[in-house]
């Protein structure tokens, strides 16, 4: 395997994986035992009003929640394009010594 097939499959794995992190949906547990959804890392699935009838502290904590997801995928995902660039723009010549 050349080093820029490597690349491609390495930057492709970020960037599946931070795409991952960033869509899979978020839930704290509330005291009594239920679960109170925070939708994902964007945002989308995430209901206020329901998060705020259980307690208006969840709806920052749903917020906290997000935001941290976002602060893992977004380098992961950036990581992961760097390299499907980087292998697209490097020179054929140079990876096949």
């Amino acid at each position: 395997m050349s080093l820029r097939t490597f690349a491609v499959v390495v930057g492709l794995a970020f960037l599946l994986g931070g795409s991952a992190i960033l869509l899979v949906e978020l839930a704290v547990e509330a005291p009594s035992g239920a679960l109170v959804p925070c939708g994902n890392g964007l945002g989308f699935g995430f209901d206020e009003p329901a998060a705020a009838a259980v307690g208006t502290a969840y709806v920052d904590i749903c917020a906290d929640l997000r935001q941290r997801r976002l602060l893992w995928a977004l380098p992961v995902i950036g990581v992961g394009l760097l390299m499907l660039i980087g292998s697209l723009v490097a020179s054929r010549d140079a990876t096949r010594r």
